[in-house]
């Protein structure tokens, strides 16, 4: 089992300190640092004869954080264990029915945790058959002292996006020349870490450092296993926002025009959902042909005639992210 590190060892604060209130935002503050948290490890183990669970995930105390992490790490165990059921009930008695069982491990390291921001990473293994288990990297970044989760595009503004993907290529370059065998090629790579920001949504945001991990196959093959860069914030200088808890959407806020745009530019939940949209949307397109991506595309133009309908309604619009969102993860 890896190793799960409670790092509650103060690290060196960023250049600015976080406001006190939970609707404060970011910036340069006198407020004293909060206490870093206590972590306490919480277990789930089950087995059956059908599959084995044993995740391990942090509890701290406070309500948002403690509601992201473990709701997500719960909520995980138990699609694992709705999809093993069904699959084993569906193989019956028959010979289709393996002789092995499902499992599902899951892990962390807490990175930081100095009353500034709570950092974890995540390890999961799944097994359901075939040559390996499968394996996944999820990361939490929360400001301190509210617990206010953060992602990448929200700490780093637009121009911040080719920079790290320039440094992250470079690196991992680096790293495959050093040991002569990369497992990898060129447009792997520039797929894997091109300028998207989905390409580095497993970030731990340290005191000075900016660490960017890659499940395998990301930008290598599974027999790589997972690819690690550390970027010094010094090579990021002046590419921070200094408000990291404003609304970011896909687009552009400074040229929002309509009551949809502005809608979504003043919402920081509407704003991650456009985010999301559009992440998955690209996805969609990048694997489908020819014929595929003008339906896709198609569907897209008329979703958007739906949504812009809704005007300024933050409920109108929430719920049709939420079903475009779905549509497009079924599709």
């Amino acid at each position: 089992m890896r190793q799960r590190n409670v790092n509650t060892e103060l690290q060196r604060p960023l250049p600015y300190l976080m406001a006190l209130a939970t609707s404060a935002v970011v910036g340069m503050s006198g407020a004293a640092l909060a206490a870093p948290l206590t972590v306490e490890d919480v277990s789930i183990a089950k087995s059956t004869d059908h599959y084995e669970v044993e995740v391990h995930y942090p509890r701290t105390g406070l309500a948002a954080v403690d509601a992201a992490v473990g709701g997500w790490a719960t909520g995980l165990v138990d699609d694992f264990v709705k999809q093993a059921e069904e699959d084993f009930a569906s193989f019956g008695n028959n010979s289709d029915r393996p002789d092995w069982s499902y499992s599902l491990d899951l892990n962390y390291d807490v990175a930081r945790n100095d009353g500034e921001m709570f950092v974890v990473g995540f390890q999961e293994d799944i097994f359901t058959g075939g040559a390996h288990p499968n394996h996944d990297i999820d990361t939490f970044n929360f400001l301190m002292p509210d617990g206010w989760q953060v992602y990448l595009p929200e700490i780093f503004k637009p121009a911040a996006l080719a920079q790290i993907s320039s440094l992250v290529i470079a690196d991992l370059k680096s790293q495959w020349d050093a040991t002569g065998d990369s497992m990898s090629d060129d447009d792997w790579l520039n797929t894997g870490a091109g300028p998207q920001w989905d390409n580095f949504k497993d970030f731990l945001l340290l005191a000075d450092t900016l660490i960017i991990d890659f499940p395998p196959y990301q930008v290598a093959a599974y027999a790589a296993g997972p690819q690690e860069v550390r970027i010094p914030l010094s090579r990021l200088k002046g590419l921070m926002r200094t408000d990291w808890r404003t609304p970011v959407p896909s687009f552009d806020c400074a040229k929002a025009g309509t009551p949809t745009e502005k809608a979504i530019c003043s919402d920081v939940a509407l704003a991650r959902l456009d985010r999301d949209v559009a992440s998955v949307y690209r996805q969609q397109l990048s694997y489908a042909d020819d014929a595929q991506k003008t339906a896709i595309r198609n569907a897209q133009r008329a979703w958007l005639g739906t949504r812009d309908a809704c005007g300024g309604s933050v409920v109108c619009l929430t719920d049709a992210y939420d079903q475009r969102l779905k549509a497009l993860q079924q599709g």
